[in-house]
């Protein structure tokens, strides 16, 4: 992995199938995780739009994982729902002849009422522990449904990435004939800023600049129709990115805005998950590979436009 040639992940894990076939046994889990970070680190390092397509192509192949294990427990828990209701009708049916047989009983033997009272309040037990769990599966149904809804639009998000990517890479080198819209770049380190700016130069978009989450909301303030937001998750001083994402959110000008977060790869995924929670649409870890930047920042323009056009349609209907 000297960054001149890189393989596939898929090729990298077939030779561990060959190589645990000739050992007689198989690679640990904390080995394929170090053989699964050196090849990240692999890509990220290596600047060509071939191994910037393999990054995406992984996040991709994750989220739909996390996709299909959302189908997958939406299946599990409505297949445990429709049981729950199943048995609830059963037991509405045997509380109505426990009731009937409970109410001829006590004409004929008062002393046996408070045996049905017992069955009776057993039963009618059981139907509300039954209700209380239905109320709770329908909770995680329904946050099952979130979840795969929201994996489903970032697998989307990612295959359009890689057709911007697969539409640009062939030259080489990146240009954009599409409108410019306003994108606000927010970084504590003045370095970080500069790179993003490089990057971003090709695709010819109109960048601001705030180095701090308290300069990025005065930046919001005096400028109208921000098509994008590169965040910093990590700021060294004031607000983190955590926290002016949520005052972006809050605000009735700004909600609508898209965050994307970038992050440092050593805080691992809570940093992505808190990121998603604020009100992020994306993410990319430092340090930035120029070409998946490109190919995000990109398709968050080409969607700003479309809105745009979307909005001017509807209201000549008004």
């Amino acid at each position: 992995m000297s960054g001149a040639r890189i393989p596939s992940w898929d090729f990298m894990i077939d030779l561990l199938n060959d190589v645990s076939e000739v050992r007689g046994s198989a690679p640990t889990p904390e080995a394929i995780a170090v053989l699964k970070d050196m090849h990240r680190n692999a890509l990220r390092v290596s600047n060509a739009p071939a191994h910037a397509i393999l990054l995406l192509q992984d996040q991709l192949a994750e989220a739909d994982r996390e996709a299909r294990s959302a189908i997958v427990e939406r299946q599990v828990l409505t297949e445990a729902l429709q049981e729950r209701q199943r048995r609830i009708a059963e037991l509405q049916v045997q509380i109505s002849y426990v009731e009937a047989d409970r109410n001829r009983q006590v004409r004929e033997l008062t002393a046996e009422v408070e045996d049905y009272q017992t069955q009776f309040a057993d039963l009618a037990s059981e139907r509300d522990r039954l209700m209380s769990t239905i109320r709770q599966l329908e909770r995680q149904l329904q946050e099952a449904n979130r979840r795969n809804l929201q994996a489903e639009q970032r697998c989307e998000l990612l295959e359009r990435q890689l057709a911007a990517i697969d539409e640009e890479g062939a030259s080489g080198e990146w240009s954009s004939q599409a409108k410019a819209a306003r994108v606000l770049l927010v970084d504590s380190k003045p370095e970080n800023l500069a790179t993003l700016r490089s990057i971003l130069e090709p695709i010819n978009q109109d960048l601001f600049e705030a180095s701090s989450g308290e300069q990025a909301l005065s930046v919001l303030n005096s400028i109208d129709d921000v098509a994008l937001i590169l965040l910093s998750a990590e700021m060294d001083r004031g607000m983190d990115g955590f926290e002016v994402a949520a005052h972006v959110k809050r605000r009735i000008r700004t909600r609508h805005t898209p965050i994307i977060f970038l992050t440092a790869e050593k805080h691992g995924p809570h940093y992505t998950f808190r990121g998603y929670a604020a009100g992020a649409v994306d993410y990319i870890s430092k340090p930035v590979d120029p070409w998946v930047l490109r190919a995000k920042v990109a398709v968050f323009i080409e969607l700003h436009w479309q809105a745009q056009r979307r909005r001017a349609i509807e209201s000549t209907f008004e």
